[in-house]
């Protein structure tokens, strides 16, 4: 399951290559390695698409092996004793052989057998019959960190009338995204993202003066947001870069994000305020709250079967909105109006993790 987890994760889904152990020279550059032999003189080792290497001891600054820890510092020499680690070496050496002796007359088995036996889904091929025979997926994606701007009204609450000024805030939360997807060809795949959210807040305000006078004050304001997001867009399956049942994707969309607002602002005991205000509010914080956006990213799928998968993505999204803020306050008096004009461009990241449905 462990490596599994670490599977899904776009950015560790470059091909593994099994070289448990580290030689680092003295002038510092490491080497993901194996080391198949050791000596008071040198090292020797495979590394990177099974080359062998023989090093001079005296060109190492550091040897680190699995299981042993770090075995030999410049300087002060083995910190192991040097026949041990010989013996695990040349132990471990006899099972790598034996495992491929083991894998090559596997190998022969399968080879010679294919004429005999029916054609099976295998692990390598599980990735491309789904994307080649199911043209319909649906996924839900869990996106546990979310970095966006949301944007409100405030108000000075000081003395009436009190006065509405515009605020952002980046929002942190958990958010659940529905996709719909079906396969023009087999790598490739057109896309429908949607996802929903809501927040409601009221907040009550007072003040209250006893004495030689009595004055008392309060507010109340409420705000109704409701979001539904749509996106289009493309996923593209690199088949051959990861195989044995998963595969990675690059993806890219357009979409739109529609806001529902309610906002309400109040003033308490004032029996005959003398004013009245008109705005836009709601209309300004749905232009504010329902910005178009562009996403581009890459992700990872791993293959159950052919109609079950686990998936986990990171999309770079960019967002741009404008609104238009008009106020209006009349007394018997006077006339004031106001007008605002904001606008605002964000550049987010996403990390979702979720299931995939194929049928």
């Amino acid at each position: 399951m462990k490596s599994l987890i670490l599977l899904l994760f776009p950015i560790l889904l470059l091909a593994q290559i099994p070289y448990p152990d580290t030689l680092t020279l003295t002038n510092g550059k490491k080497y993901s390695c194996l080391i198949t032999g050791i000596s008071t003189s040198k090292v020797e080792m495979t590394y990177a698409n099974n080359k062998n290497e023989t090093v001079i001891l005296k060109a190492v600054d550091q040897i680190t092996i699995e299981g042993q820890g770090t075995v030999y510092k410049s300087g002060n020499g083995y910190t192991t004793d040097l026949q041990q680690i010989e013996v695990v070496i040349e132990e471990r050496n006899k099972e790598r052989e034996e495992e491929l002796i083991i894998e090559e007359e596997l190998a022969r088995l399968t080879t010679s057998g294919n004429n005999d036996q029916t054609e099976t889904t295998t692990n390598s091929l599980i990735v491309k019959k789904t994307l080649e025979n199911k043209n319909w997926s649906f996924g839900i994606l869990y996106v546990p960190y979310y970095s966006g701007m949301k944007y409100g009204i405030t108000y000075n609450n000081y003395y009436p009338p009190s006065t509405p000024e515009t605020y952002s805030y980046a929002d942190f939360e958990t958010n659940l995204e529905g996709q719909l997807s079906y396969g023009t060809v087999s790598n490739l795949r057109v896309t429908l993202d949607a996802a929903y959210s809501s927040t409601f807040a009221e907040t009550r305000y007072e003040t209250h003066v006893s004495g030689n006078f009595i004055d008392d004050y309060g507010t109340l304001r409420t705000l109704d947001l409701k979001i539904i997001d749509f996106t289009m867009g493309v996923k593209y399956y690199f088949n051959d870069v990861i195989t044995n049942m998963v595969s990675i994707y690059a993806l890219a969309g357009f979409g739109k994000q529609f806001a529902f607002a309610k906002s309400n602002y109040e003033e308490l005991f004032i029996p005959e305020p003398g004013y009245t205000i008109q705005d836009n509010a709601g209309e300004y914080l749905e232009d504010l709250n329902s910005p178009w956006h562009f996403n581009l990213g890459f992700g990872a799928e791993y293959f159950f079967n052919e109609s079950l998968s686990l998936t986990s993505n990171i999309r770079i999204l960019y967002s741009a909105v404008s609104g238009e803020y008009d106020y209006k306050l009349i007394s018997d008096f006077e006339t004031l109006t106001r007008y605002e004009e904001y606008s605002s461009s964000d550049v987010i990241t996403r990390f979702g993790l979720g299931l995939n449905f194929y049928f």
